[in-house]
């Protein structure tokens, strides 16, 4: 017994969150099945008869493990794969399909994991239904940050439509040099067995109350007024997924819009703002793992050593003046695009080059402005070759192992003074953070 009517069900006369070409290539691949012979796209493209023969492939799910997801060096990798759906009922990508339950319910083991160190939606979906994605895509990032555990996505090869909202949930999102992100908007289908059922000779009587009760039958072609009203609701939830996207991404919900639902490939991806880096897909883990095995090490600039560790949870209660000092320090807290644009300006800037640790260090784990980064940049030694290999255990040992602080002294025997030590003190006085 199939249940090609329950599926009928769930993509026709429902807006639909698919990019426009896997769109075709679904509904090509249940013609047959529902007694489809004419497919007609938004621009006006009509395929019919043997043209619509298409198949659709499958995804399977990984070997079975003891946790719904696979752990490696501290990474919780979760497949995100096929078309997205909702209340499916399954852990893990299934029959080309994976639920936003099974998304759900696996990263909210994998952020209790006391072996998980971080969350990585390992994602290669074009997108699915609307029901259900919005929610998650909200409940993603709210429960990351309430475990304190990085959520990372990484589009290897596809987050479109429904996969972007999944994948803009992430503190920070990794594209492939062929991967495709993008698609924020909205397809909605409409079958008509009108002219069908006329040559077969049958009339079909809906029997209804109210309306609009039977507003996008199957059985009559779409009146223009119930089209206008589909439409209507169609260009709402596009906007309402583009303020979503906006939102998470540090992006206004008019820039997202200006895509007109655009897939970006690559570095094309990060230039519109829907990816952070790119990556090698088989390394996108060892970087995750690599950016979670630096929290807390301690950073030599120079005489200058600064060391800061993962924020630990808030608490219910605080003494006068640490409450003081989180309330004025939350008021002054820059928005998402504001700490994109500081971040940026400190690992693009001229001073970064050769120092690229250090502007990671304080870009990504300070929050000190442009200028006061620069300056410090300026006044620590470029890299050289003769650093330590990281690649070894014992070498990423030493390297995050606290140096010696020698400083030059000066005649009263103190260490003399200079700008990006004042820099950093003042920075440190502010925040908190100890210097060595």
């Amino acid at each position: 017994m199939n249940n090609y009517p329950q599926i009928a069900s769930r993509v026709l006369n429902t807006p639909l969150l698919l990019e426009p070409g896997y769109a075709r290539v679904f509904f090509s691949a249940l013609a047959s099945r529902l007694g489809i012979t004419q497919l007609q796209d938004a621009e006006g493209q009509v395929l019919t008869g043997q043209k619509i023969r298409m198949s659709a492939e499958s995804f399977s799910g990984g070997r079975e493990r003891d946790r719904p997801y696979q752990v490696v060096d501290g990474v919780a990798v979760l497949p995100v794969s096929g078309s997205l759906v909702h209340k499916f009922g399954y852990l893990r990508p299934f029959s080309g399909m994976t639920g936003y339950d099974g998304i759900m319910h696996r990263a909210l083991e994998a952020l209790g994991d006391p072996q998980v160190k971080g969350v990585l939606l390992d994602m290669h979906t074009p997108g699915g239904e609307v029901s259900g994605c919005f929610d998650t895509a909200a409940s993603l990032r709210a429960q990351a940050e309430q475990a304190g555990k990085p959520l990372w996505s990484l589009c290897y090869d596809m987050n479109c439509s429904a996969g972007m909202a999944l994948a803009s949930a992430a503190s920070r999102r990794l594209v492939t040099q062929t991967g495709y992100a993008g698609s924020v908007g909205v397809v909605m289908a409409h079958a008509s067995y009108e002219d069908y059922l006329e040559q077969e000779g049958i009339k079909v009587t809906l029997i209804h109350s109210g309306a609009h009760k039977t507003d996008g039958n199957p059985y009559e072609d779409l009146p223009g007024e119930v089209l206008e009203r589909f439409q209507a609701d169609t260009d709402a939830l596009r906007h309402q997924f583009a303020a979503l996207v906006a939102r998470n991404l540090g992006m206004t919900t008019e820039a997202v819009l200006a895509t007109e639902a655009a897939i970006y490939r690559g570095q094309a991806a990060i230039d519109v703002g829907f990816a952070d880096a790119l990556v090698n897909g088989h390394e996108a883990i060892a970087e995750f793992s690599e950016y979670l095995s630096t929290q807390g090490r301690t950073i030599t600039v120079g005489a200058i050593s600064m060391s800061e560790q993962n924020p630990a949870p808030a608490a219910d209660t605080a003494p006068p003046a640490q409450a003081t000092s989180e309330a004025t320090s939350q008021a002054s807290t820059p928005t998402a695009s504001e700490e994109r644009a500081r971040v940026r300006g400190i690992l693009q800037h001229a001073e970064a080059e050769g120092r690229t640790q250090l502007a990671e260090h304080l870009a990504y784990e300070t929050s000190m402005s442009i200028d006061e980064a620069v300056t410090i940049l300026a006044a620590a030694p470029k890299d050289v070759a003769g650093n330590l290999d990281a690649s070894t255990a014992l070498d990423r040992m030493m390297e995050s192992e606290q140096q010696p602080n020698l400083t030059a002294a000066g005649p009263s025997g103190e260490p003399e003074t200079n700008d990006a030590r004042r820099i950093a003190e003042s920075w440190a006085t502010a925040t908190g953070v100890k210097l060595a």
